[in-house]
């Protein structure tokens, strides 16, 4: 069955829903060489997180999806376009700054600060912890915090030790802000292209998803 189309297809245009990490890091190139090779095409991007994406395009509000993690469920399909890997960042003068890399007892004591719920960044330093094993403990106290701008700035303040985008910490880098690693393998996750498994992509659609996986082979 086929979903139904949005208005986007048929005005030519194309409804993008993207997380924040490869909303910033991955979208923003795309869409400018899209608009450039196809001037007769014009492209709409909605920033959300992970689970808004896969709600934008089960509800029919956008075509394409990038996101931070891969979606449940068989409605869905993913691809992967891009890497990342998450981690701690510090205040500088703070008791982890400068470690070699961070026990799980160690983080357990400390307050930290994460994305909302529907992160792909929280969801994948979640998952990695209970691969291990060693999950955080559930009173451990937490900041919400709902960009990674606004995490790296309650860092700084001092109210926590952010989960954090590597890619997100470099360009929203500071000096009163410092990166320090899990002890273990890093954790890296897939950034993915999602669509809707039973969907008929509009041109637009069809062509936007075309150059994403171009450039993903590069």
């Amino acid at each position: 069955m086929t979903a139904p189309q949005d208005p986007y297809a048929a005005a030519e245009a194309v409804a993008v829903a993207a997380s924040s990490i490869p909303g910033e890091f991955l979208v923003p190139d795309l869409v400018e060489r899209f608009r450039a090779e196809q001037p007769e095409f014009t492209v709409a991007t909605t920033p959300t997180d992970s689970a808004g994406v896969f709600a934008a395009l089960r509800d029919g509000e956008a075509e394409v999806g990038f996101a931070g993690v891969e979606p449940d469920g068989g409605d869905l399909v993913a691809e992967v376009v891009g890497a990342d890997e998450i981690v701690l960042a510090v205040p500088a003068g703070h008791p982890l700054d400068g470690a070699a890399s961070v026990t799980v007892a160690q983080l357990a004591t400390t307050p930290l600060v994460e994305r909302e719920e529907g992160s792909g960044t929280r969801r994948s330093f979640a998952d990695a912890l209970a691969d291990r094993g060693t999950p955080l403990v559930s009173d451990q106290e937490w900041t919400i915090r709902d960009s990674n701008e606004g995490l790296i700035e309650a860092v700084a303040a001092g109210e926590g030790v952010g989960v954090v985008s590597a890619w997100a910490l470099e360009r929203h880098g500071r000096d009163d802000v410092r990166a320090v690693r899990l002890d273990g393998d890093p954790i890296e996750r897939c950034l993915y292209l999602v669509l809707r498994a039973d969907d008929d992509l509009g041109p637009a659609a069809t062509t936007f998803v075309a150059l994403a996986r171009e450039l993903a082979r590069r």
